[in-house]
């Protein structure tokens, strides 16, 4: 598990631009092809985005789809709480953060409009500080527009790709397994639209996995009528102390459970006030790992699986 999270989370721990997510994919694909599993490169575009989303194993054959995402996140200015289950927040959070960034845009250009109006009055000395203040404040809202990538990323998601990365090492010969890496579907929620929206899948279980990094919490979220594949987790998930989730039925709509109707989510998190949140992601805090209890999580998902 080490040399894996040192592979995603540290070599490639950046899978934010296009750029990015190349590399990630040129050493991902023989890695997976190594180990006898077909791997497909979905490519789809969406307005302005370009998504690539990989498939590994025989997702049409396989009664398990073990899921997560790949992507990692721009860097957010403010603090950024992450609700699995509650996606209506995670929207307000990034409509707060859109909105400072616009007014950042509005008062740069509002501050070199005024500045340029004098400009030809300044000193030599003034008109050179000016110009290279301008240089770097056009160079940080370009930066702004198209996202900071963020460098650390184990709790999203570079810990998830690990374990499924040590899933598929372990399950090579179970076929009844197969595997998907989403993209933009942790800067946005596209990547999982397109996946959600293949109606060939809705008679598989699917597996999301999320944030298993770390935290206080370690849950296993689901519909009620996956109530018995989640007690077959729980069950063989002796070493790690799971909550067993139902999500009221009222409130599967605000997650990403509403998708198919036989799914488990596992996350981990903090409870606080009746909500079940990640923090520190989107920012170069999000680099503690569980070792030992992920080590734990993927024996019991092996044995989940092969059963």
């Amino acid at each position: 598990m080490k040399n894996l999270l040192m592979l995603f989370g540290v070599t490639l721990a950046k899978r934010y631009t296009k750029r990015q997510k190349r590399i990630f994919y040129s050493q991902a694909e023989p890695f997976f092809r190594n180990l006898n599993y077909a791997v497909e490169l979905q490519e789809v575009k969406k307005k302005l985005l370009h998504v690539s989303n990989i498939y590994i194993g025989d997702t049409k054959k396989a009664k398990y789809l073990v899921v997560c995402p790949y992507d990692t996140p721009s860097r957010s200015l403010l603090p950024f709480t992450y609700f699995p289950f509650n996606l209506s927040k995670n929207l307000s959070q990034e409509n707060r953060e859109l909105l400072i960034r616009s007014l950042i845009y509005i008062g740069s250009s509002l501050l070199t409009y005024f500045v340029f109006r004098q400009f030809l009055s300044f000193s030599i000395l003034i008109k050179v500080i000016s110009i290279v203040f301008f240089v770097g404040l056009i160079i940080f809202c370009y930066r702004l527009i198209t996202g900071i990538p963020n460098s650390v990323n184990f709790n999203r998601n570079s810990a998830s790709i690990a374990l499924i990365a040590a899933l598929a090492e372990r399950l090579a010969k179970n076929r009844n397994v197969a595997y998907v890496l989403l993209d933009n579907t942790v800067s946005s929620n596209t990547g999982w639209r397109i996946f959600a929206e293949d109606e060939s899948l809705k008679n598989k279980t699917i597996i999301y996995i999320d944030c298993v990094s770390y935290g206080e919490k370690l849950v296993c979220a689901h519909n009620q009528a996956t109530s018995i594949e989640a007690k077959k987790m729980v069950e063989v998930l002796t070493n790690v102390d799971v909550i067993d989730q139902v999500v009221p039925e009222e409130h599967l709509k605000d997650t990403k459970l509403q998708s198919f109707p036989k799914m488990l989510h596992i996350c981990t998190g903090t409870i606080e006030n009746h909500n079940f949140l990640v923090r520190n992601t989107q920012s170069k805090k999000d680099f503690k790992v569980d070792i030992l209890r992920l080590e734990f999580l993927c024996e019991g998902l092996i044995k989940y699986l092969g059963a």
